[in-house]
């Protein structure tokens, strides 16, 4: 298997256990790695592959909130995967939620959130702790019209996930999750970037 350059002109953003860059030959795609070389793949990069792994066998998977999955791959940085690099539609990289609710107040984006949040339910889509306004995209497909993508934080970290399997399941615990989400995080003023 080739190893995958990534160079410091690619770089994209970090979160608290990985790095991101536009991947060296597709300027659509991402590729996720885990910053410290040593320690291999992090929890959090396995539990993620996992999850895309299971969602890829769903039929009716609408790929609109998510990034698209491509795929493991090696890196000279460490071992990775690729995903669909969110861009608008003018073509540069989508800023996060995070942005647009202390610039414009969330108020602006009630559409997006309610169709955001029944794209999880209907799709029994599981997120964890991690999605927060700073780890989610709004992306811009044309002037007026925009919709949220998770980019950090899909699946589960629980130990226990067979009830996720079942639909009732696991929308009761979408249902609590975003509650939690809408608390924390849609009621502030400001909110981290």
């Amino acid at each position: 298997m080739d190893i995958l350059e990534l160079k410091e002109k690619d770089f994209v953003g970090k979160g608290s256990e990985r790095a991101c860059y536009t991947h060296p030959t597709d300027h659509n795609k991402a590729v996720k790695i885990s910053y410290e070389q040593h320690i291999g793949r992090s929890k959090q990069t396995t539990a993620e592959i996992n999850y895309y792994k299971e969602l890829l066998k769903k039929q009716d998977m609408n790929w609109k909130h998510l990034p698209k999955y491509y795929g493991e791959v090696k890196t000279d940085k460490g071992d990775g995967f690729i995903v669909e690099l969110i861009r608008d539609y003018d073509g540069n990289v989508s800023k996060s939620f995070a942005y647009y609710i202390n610039n414009f107040g969330v108020q602006n984006y009630t559409k997006e959130l309610e169709e955001y949040k029944d794209f999880f339910l209907k799709h029994c889509v599981i997120f964890n702790y991690g999605m927060m306004p700073k780890n989610i995209l709004l992306r811009k497909t044309s002037e007026n019209e925009s919709h949220l993508v998770l980019i950090d934080g899909l699946g589960d970290i629980t130990y226990f996930t067979f009830p996720n399997k079942i639909p009732y399941f696991a929308r009761q615990k979408i249902n609590r999750r975003w509650d939690k989400f809408t608390k924390k995080y849609l009621t502030k003023k400001r909110v981290r970037e």
